[in-house]
């Protein structure tokens, strides 16, 4: 019975073999690019265009502003709507979408319809049965033609201009070539020659509730059983040395004679993330005008996620760090903002090099019409073959070199078993690169230095230091007074 299954072991080794030499001799006859990009512009379906005209009375203006507007217009005091009785009015928690004003001020506008309603402030009127998104008029900037709404997805519409005699569709069909028009005129969805914009939904109020938020851990490392020694080496093999959990465990024996599980690192490195969070989360940087960014990838359940970096080109420090599991435009927005409210005010000249990614010009676009304006230098290629390429070079080069950093740390980890895991382990890495990794271009010194870690030296010492601020910060912002 030995001798048959050998035997058949044997056979089936030959036949791999056999099948290993038939996929290489099929694999000569495949085109050397079985994908070639399309040669026409046309094809490009993900193409910014510039933002659409809006007329400056359908722009959102602050609630102080436009009160002081009606004080100058009117001449005394503004005061709410007086409600007469029998008479129904909005609801509380309405709220204008133009100014921002509150129920106190507003009023129906169409008597028992109730569909739409006045503000006494900016007299503006909107409808109750549709977005105010929708009822902005927004034109084409080419040929000033009305918008049409063609599409409505999750968090954007899509408008586009279907005047056949507007300059920029005449411009774009004479750039197709005698074949393309023929396809044209058979398939005209298959190509994109109309201006097309995009109009995100998303107001930066629900930007700040979307923000990555992580609660406190179920583990207290106040009351664990290993001292606090041991929780800095669990910490500086895994996360400086990046060491996988079963490594770490491994070292920690052998070396220093400490048994402890794989289980019990990855509860204390969780437990350290989410401590450590809301204090990094809200520390006071003192950040320049001039940030980078880029897109990586690390795998979730087998899937592909995306990290988005953003970093300070002159000091180093990591503003954004979240991984998302599309890499889209929302996500590229989620990623400005987060960098955006660590600042305490917008710095006039704010400059962000990214690469030739469309997502980073929409996302730009999409705070532009919030009145939020930055500057985002794209960097193309691998060669400096425009004055913009060679000038910026530089930064897109850093931030290069923090995801090659960040894959050292990630590749032994293969992978994340969930999202909140990826993201708990990015606030660590985050926190030893800030805080703890010394820079040979910032004279071998962290990015951000605190005085409670200058005289420190033992790197587990200075992991404790840092619960210890974080800490010292949950007590803070949780205390009632």
């Amino acid at each position: 019975m030995v001798k048959i299954i050998s035997l058949i072991i044997h056979f089936l080794n030959i036949i791999k073999k056999l099948l290993y030499k038939f996929e290489c001799f099929l694999l000569k006859f495949l085109p050397s690019d079985p994908n070639p990009s399309s040669s026409s512009e046309a094809y490009r379906r993900f193409k910014v265009h510039p933002l659409p005209v809006i007329e400056p009375g359908h722009l959102p203006i602050p609630f102080d502003e436009a009160k002081a507007i009606y004080e100058l217009k009117h001449n005394k005091p503004l005061k709410p709507v007086f409600r007469h009785e029998g008479k129904s009015y909005p609801p509380k928690g309405t709220v204008c979408p133009h100014c921002g004003a509150t129920h106190e001020y507003l009023s129906y506008n169409n008597g028992d319809k109730r569909t739409q309603i006045r503000c006494k402030v900016c007299e503006k009127t909107f409808s109750t049965q549709k977005t105010y998104s929708q009822q902005i008029v927004r034109k084409c900037p080419h040929c000033g033609s009305k918008l049409s709404l063609i599409k409505s997805r999750n968090h954007f519409d899509i408008y586009k201009c279907t005047n056949p005699k507007c300059s920029h569709y005449k411009a774009e069909l004479k750039k197709l070539s005698k074949e393309d028009k023929a396809k044209y005129k058979q398939n005209p969805s298959a190509f994109s020659l109309h201006y097309i914009t995009r109009i995100f939904n998303a107001s930066l109020d629900m930007l700040e509730k979307v923000q990555l938020r992580i609660e406190p851990s179920k583990v207290d490392l106040s009351r664990i059983r290993n001292s606090k020694h041991v929780l800095g080496l669990v910490l500086t093999y895994y996360v400086n040395y990046g060491l996988s959990l079963r490594k770490t465990a491994l070292i920690l024996y052998e070396v220093h004679d400490i048994k402890i599980s794989h289980q019990t690192i990855a509860n204390y490195a969780q437990a350290a993330s989410h401590l450590l969070f809301p204090w990094m989360d809200h520390f006071k940087h003192d950040l320049n005008d001039y940030q980078c960014g880029d897109e990586t990838y690390v795998k979730v359940l087998g899937k592909k996620a995306y990290v988005f970096f953003m970093c300070d080109v002159k000091k180093k420090i990591i503003t954004s760090y979240r991984i998302y599991m599309n890499r889209d435009t929302f996500s590229a927005i989620d990623a400005f903002y987060s960098v955006l409210r660590k600042f305490k005010e917008i710095p006039e000249n704010l400059e962000f090099v990214v690469d030739g990614n469309p997502i980073y010009k929409a996302a730009q676009q999409y705070f532009q019409l919030k009145r939020i304006f930055f500057r985002v230098t794209q960097v193309i290629g691998l060669t400096n073959d425009d004055p913009v390429s060679k000038e910026h070079r530089p930064a897109k080069q850093i931030i290069e070199r923090l995801n090659r950093t960040f894959k050292y740390s990630y590749a032994i980890k293969n992978g994340f078993n969930s999202l909140e895991s990826a993201n708990d382990f990015m606030c660590l890495f985050t926190t030893y690169f800030n805080f703890l990794r010394n820079h040979t271009t910032l004279g071998y010194k962290p990015p951000v230095e605190l005085d409670c870690l200058k005289k420190i030296h033992n790197m587990p010492s200075k992991w404790n230091i840092l619960l210890d601020e974080a800490m010292n910060y949950y007590i803070e912002s949780t205390m009632e007074f």
